[in-house]
């Protein structure tokens, strides 16, 4: 067969089929315009109808709802939350023990004994420094101005201390031994 023999079989068949879509066509539009009137109908009766029955159910659920969820947290609750505690507990970290406090009290005493034995050999080289010859420094001498020269630089001055040219070492308190 050929397209020609093809296209002129489909027109053939549209002049016969045609007449009778066109004609059903015209027939299904005024019941379609109904069908959407009575479906709008029939759901406000089924909505009408349905409301109450509705409402008594969940009239009668709520109270049973209600019953059911005191027996649980009554009864089936408290077996949860303990299930949870104990699980809890054994997922948490374990507990380290604190130092002792005497560590720390200790601790601190070896490092004030260590910082005052510094400070005491720190003083103690500072006074007893030596010079290349291993002679000990002498301290810088000071200048004493007018107001610090007088009656108290010569010898039993009226400090209480007898002063004595031919001793030279003195005691902290400044007396000569």
């Amino acid at each position: 067969m050929s397209m020609s023999d093809l296209r002129d079989q489909a027109v053939a068949t549209y002049r016969q089929v045609g007449p009778l879509a066109q004609q059903a066509a015209q027939q299904a539009a005024p019941l379609a315009r109904n069908a959407g009137a009575s479906v709008q109908q029939g759901t406000g009766t089924v909505v009408a109808w349905a409301t109450p029955k509705v409402d008594a159910a969940r009239s009668w659920a709520a109270p049973q709802l209600e019953q059911s969820a005191r027996a649980i947290s009554d009864s089936i609750a408290p077996m949860i939350s303990a299930a949870l505690l104990t699980a809890a507990q054994k997922v948490d970290a374990p507990k380290r023990k604190s130092r002792n406090s005497r560590t720390g009290i200790v601790a601190g005493t070896v490092l004030l004994t260590a910082a005052a034995g510094a400070g005491a050999a720190a003083i103690y080289a500072m006074l007893h420094r030596q010079n290349g010859d291993g002679m000990p420094v002498a301290p810088p001498e000071q200048d004493q101005g007018p107001a610090d020269v007088g009656s108290s630089d010569l010898p039993n001055s009226g400090s209480g201390y007898d002063y004595d040219e031919t001793s030279t070492s003195q005691d902290v308190n400044g007396r000569i031994v």
